[in-house]
């Protein structure tokens, strides 16, 4: 039994195992080739689909330089006081500046109540509260106040709150306030509500006596003087304001009364009656005289018309009116200018007529025949002046004042404050740069591809450990192939043309915003400098962005021929060169597919290579395996026939 050999399990005495391995070796030889196009197979592969990656990105950054939303026409706004006001802008805004000075800030109506017993409760009733035109009512059991606060804002749906404050240990408030702001969204009891809310001290009957006008309307003609008196003092403490419409209208020259001279009327001679007979004397000569001309006024203008009268006689001017044929609303609060009694008008116009309607003074407190107690705030419209013209809203919140500019007005500013809208360099800087770096890093991987230069590798100091090793594994792979050298030279030279928008358009050419192979100004970019990577002087940069960036714009991408299509620039030619390469069927996404077809046969091949190969050695096995076992056999029948010859001579 020691004499069994099994080959590829025991050794053999034959060194079948070495015989055989020596011919599966010769039989393996297609199968490493098959391998060794595999591998290379699967490295183009992913070269390709690595450069497709790459261009594909430096193509979407290219159209985001020109597209719609390109970043030339994104504008920032800025205020010189943030803290009273800021304003937001989209693209449609238009490169300005303007002067806001913000009289009030619109405000919602705030009732707090009086100390009341912390254990105290709301009685029992149907209560209605109502904010604007807009109300909430619902019928309450009675209780504590904490439980009907909480009642009321589970049935506000967003018009009111209600706050239970704790004062003392035994004391507490409550507070009521409306969430829509504006003067006309004042808060308003009605039913048991009333009663409720004069008996927590949130409001009370206003009782003062009224002050008006002594009539709403007057007009007053050219070169006219008018006094309006009111009903009594308005007070400073009171905090009354005067309220009315003025509009300003055109009279025509001459219809003031003014009438040209016509020189001396003839003296008449007389006459004598006799009989019914009349004898006149002969009329008088006398030297002609000339008439004098009147000589017509220059025409006055001067919006200033408008005065209170102080309760001690003084003249107190008031805001020039808006010299406007539309009815303009103005709110003067009385408690600024004192105690007065009277509005003067005084027109010292030529040609222009007043009309004044709508007078009246009022407390905006009172909301109706009632007056918050403890007022944290007061229902009120924002006021605001716009380059001089005053604006009211209900709202903190301004949106249709300037296009494209939305103001938040946040508190009332003791002069003019300037917000201004320009264009958002930073982030046109930012599109640039990103544009400069994915076209480095698409040059750096056709340098990589298309050379067998090692220092192509080795100057780029970005790449990572790993992507240096991949590199060197790619390095030189697609040398000579006419498709990438022909992507790198158009790549150069659309970064290096000069694209000019328009004969006024002074940035035609890269290196004028400080972009080129070596970021000197007016060299352009050199290929034969850095490899055609591109370099940026920032500094040169952020000049050119500020104060020449619609030609910048007008560089990456514009119209050329009138159809309101980018048909040229940088971008717009970066794009158009790079999309056959990577859309769904270009040249990178059909290289990439080609080689997936290679690799998919390879792979089939080298499996058919595997069987057949498995089946050789095992045929070579079985043959070695029968030649041992025969050998062996042959071996044993020599030495029984070589024993037996030795029994016999024995």
């Amino acid at each position: 039994m020691s004499d069994i050999s099994i080959p590829g399990v025991t050794a053999s005495k034959y060194k079948t195992d070495e015989l055989i391995q020596g011919l599966m070796k010769a039989e393996r030889i297609p199968r490493d080739r098959a391998e060794s196009e595999l591998k290379k197979y699967k490295q183009e592969q992913s070269a390709w689909r690595q450069l497709n990656q790459l261009t594909t990105v430096l193509r979407d950054a290219s159209k985001t330089l020109y597209s719609y939303n390109n970043p030339f026409s994104e504008k920032i706004a800025a205020s010189t006081n943030e803290r009273a006001l800021t304003a937001t802008v989209t693209r449609e805004a238009k490169e300005q500046s303007f002067r806001v000075l913000v009289s009030q800030i619109a405000q919602t109506d705030s009732f707090l109540s009086n100390e009341i017993d912390s254990k105290g409760t709301v009685p029992q009733g149907e209560y209605t509260f109502s904010v604007g035109d807009k109300s909430v009512t619902f019928s309450w059991k009675g209780g504590s106040y904490k439980d009907f606060s909480e009642a009321l804002n589970r049935r506000s749906s967003g018009i009111l709150r209600a706050s239970f404050i704790q004062i003392t240990p035994k004391t507490s408030s409550m507070l009521i306030e409306s969430l829509k702001p504006g003067e006309k969204n004042r808060l308003t009891f009605s039913g048991d509500a009333r009663n409720f809310a004069i008996e927590a001290g949130f409001i009370t009957p206003n009782d003062t006596a009224p002050v008006s006008p002594e009539k709403e309307a007057h007009t007053a003609p050219p070169l006219s003087s008018e006094r309006i008196d009111f009903s009594g003092n308005a007070r400073a403490k009171d905090g009354l304001v005067l309220t009315f419409s003025v509009s300003v209208h055109p009279v025509p020259s001459g219809s003031t009364g003014e009438n040209a001279a016509t020189g001396p009327e003839p003296v008449k001679a007389g006459s004598v009656t006799y009989a019914n007979i009349t004898i006149e004397n002969a009329h008088s000569e006398g030297a002609p005289t000339d008439a004098q001309p009147v000589l017509k006024p220059q025409p006055v203008t001067d919006m200033s018309v408008l005065s209170l009268r102080s309760s001690k006689g003084v003249q107190i001017p008031l805001p020039a009116v808006r010299d406007s044929e539309e009815p303009v609303e103005m709110s003067i609060p009385l408690s600024e200018y004192g105690d007065v009694d009277a509005l003067l008008v005084n027109n010292k116009n030529t040609e222009k007529e007043l009309r004044i309607s709508g007078l009246k003074i009022s407390d905006p407190r009172a909301a109706g025949d009632v007056i918050p107690v403890n007022p944290v705030s007061i229902a009120q419209d924002a006021v605001l002046k716009y380059e001089g013209i005053t604006i009211r809203r209900p709202t903190n919140t301004i949106d249709d004042l300037v296009p494209g500019v939305t103001l938040q007005l946040f508190e009332p500013t003791d002069k003019n404050e300037t917000i201004s809208v320009k264009p958002d360099t930073d982030l046109a800087k930012e599109a640039i740069i990103t544009l400069v770096a994915h076209y480095n890093r698409v040059m750096a991987e056709l340098n990589i591809l298309t050379q067998n230069k090692p220092e192509v590798i080795s100057e780029i100091q970005y790449f990572t450990e790993d992507e240096t090793k991949t590199a060197e594994e790619r390095l030189g792979m697609m040398l000579g192939d006419s498709t990438l050298t022909g992507l790198k030279n158009a790549l150069q030279r659309i970064t290096s043309s000069g694209y000019r928008a328009n004969d006024t358009t002074t940035i035609t050419i890269l290196s004028q915003l400080g972009i080129s192979t070596r970021s000197t100004a007016g060299s352009g970019v050199d290929s034969s400098k850095l490899r055609g990577y591109l370099e940026i002087d920032e500094k040169k940069l952020d000049e050119a962005l500020k104060t020449k960036i619609e030609d910048i714009k007008l560089l990456f991408g514009f119209d050329s021929d009138g159809d309101l299509v980018v048909d040229s620039g940088i971008a717009q030619a970066l794009d158009k060169n790079l999309t056959p390469y990577v859309q769904t069927g270009g040249i990178f996404p059909n290289r990439t597919s080609g080689l997936g077809t290679k690799i998919t046969a390879s792979e089939k091949k080298i499996a058919q290579l595997d069987t057949q190969l498995e089946r050789k050695e095992a045929e070579l096995k079985s043959q070695y395996g029968q030649m041992e076992g025969t050998l062996n056999s042959l071996q044993n029948q020599s030495n029984s026939i070589s024993n037996f010859s030795k029994q016999n001579s024995n």
